[in-house]
């Protein structure tokens, strides 16, 4: 997933319509420069291959005074599917550092409560699956004792990351299931 790609659309699925900057101060408001790896310059390379793949147009150009002139962009029809995919590949996955969840429904605008939690109840159900992997690996008879000691380490650290991901789509569940 090119999560530049994926903010940039989400950030036009809330403004309507806006400029690279405008996106930037989108994106600010959301502290998601805070906690993702996604650059200013990533807003406007994106921008500009999202414009040559035909999912956002340019609506305007603005000049005010000595500033520069600023192109003002919309997502077309494909970049609201192409969105909307992104949006779904962001809610079943925890890519990296665990925030593609919480990513997607920050920028989350026409999906229902409904879809909300069946993607949360998903999502619960792949970390599930991700602990039970890191269990059985540790008891594995074919593994060296040493090397699981060495593995088990790590593996405690990303299995406290996982149980704390499980509890926040939980409690996601529970304020959409109202």
């Amino acid at each position: 997933m090119n999560v530049a790609k994926f903010v940039v659309l989400g950030s036009l699925e809330l403004i309507g319509e806006g400029s690279g900057y405008d996106i930037i101060t989108e994106l600010e408001k959301k502290k998601i420069s805070k906690w993702t790896e996604v650059k200013n310059g990533s807003i406007y390379h994106a921008l500009k291959k999202l414009n040559q793949e035909k999912a956002v147009q340019e609506v305007t150009k603005l000049k005010n005074g000595l500033y520069p002139e600023k192109t003002i962009y919309r997502a077309t029809d494909y970049g609201r599917s192409l969105f909307d995919k992104l949006q779904a590949e962001a809610f079943n996955g925890l890519y990296p550092k665990f925030y593609g969840f919480k990513l997607a429904l920050k920028f989350n605008r026409r999906r229902s409560p409904k879809e909300i939690k069946e993607f949360g109840e998903k999502a619960i159900r792949m970390i599930e699956n991700t602990l039970k992997g890191m269990e059985m690996y540790l008891n594995s008879p074919e593994i060296p004792k040493s090397q699981k000691e060495f593995d088990r380490f790590f593996i405690e650290h990303e299995r406290l990351l996982f149980e704390a991901e499980k509890y926040w789509i939980q409690q996601v569940i529970i304020r959409f299931g109202e």
